[in-house]
């Protein structure tokens, strides 16, 4: 009974002092034409689709590491600045010397992006993503 009056004395306690749920929170970045999707999810598919179109196109198989006939996944690490810059682009996991630094060169060219915010306020916020190096 002692327990069960002290959960109901600090759940008023709570309610007196104005506790709330947490608003606002973490929104990933974006790019113009996603930030206005209202699902956060769809949203959040919106940004990876439009990165991966970006990077298929910037994306260029160096000529000189054809003849290593190599292919695969290049994982780069970058951080989305809070004014939407790209920064500290790196390798994660390669393939190639040649390979990852067109993967490097292709996440650096990335245009700029809407920056994720906390609470509303701009911050950085880092990804990871795969780059397909394919011979094609």
């Amino acid at each position: 009974m002692k327990k069960v009056l002290a959960v109901i004395a600090a759940m008023v306690l709570l309610i007196g002092c104005g506790a709330k749920k947490p608003q606002g929170g973490l929104k990933n970045a974006s790019y113009a034409g996603c930030e206005y999707i209202q699902d956060a999810d769809r949203e959040f598919e919106c940004f990876n689709n439009t990165l991966a179109s970006y990077l298929a196109d910037e994306y260029k198989y160096p000529e000189a590491a054809r003849s290593l006939g190599v292919e695969g996944k290049i994982y780069v690490n970058f951080v989305v600045e809070s004014d939407g810059s790209i920064s500290n682009v790196t390798v994660v996991k390669g393939l190639d010397a040649l390979l990852d630094a067109e993967a490097i060169r292709a996440v650096r060219a990335l245009p700029t992006m809407i920056p994720a915010t906390y609470d509303g306020k701009p911050v950085r916020i880092q990804y990871t993503i795969p780059i397909n190096a394919n011979l094609k």
